[in-house]
């Protein structure tokens, strides 16, 4: 698990920004669209190899994928 909290929120517009559905993330990523799913729905968090697949495929950073405190980050 992650020290960090991902956002799904987050996630999704990331991916929605580059146009790609969650099965073309999850299948460039390494993972199933299911994991995708739980990951933007906020049910689940990445792994840390998963969370690195994310970032490389969507090129991004953490302060792109993390909670903001305005997001509460509970």
């Amino acid at each position: 698990m992650l020290s960090r909290k991902i956002s799904g929120a987050k996630l999704r517009r990331v991916r929605e920004d580059r146009c790609l559905k969650v099965t073309e993330l999850a299948e460039a990523a390494g993972c199933t669209h299911w994991n995708i799913y739980k990951i933007e729905k906020g049910a689940t968090q990445p792994s840390p190899k998963l969370y690195a697949a994310l970032k490389a495929t969507l090129q991004v950073g953490d302060a792109d994928l993390e909670v903001d405190a305005s997001e509460g980050a509970a």
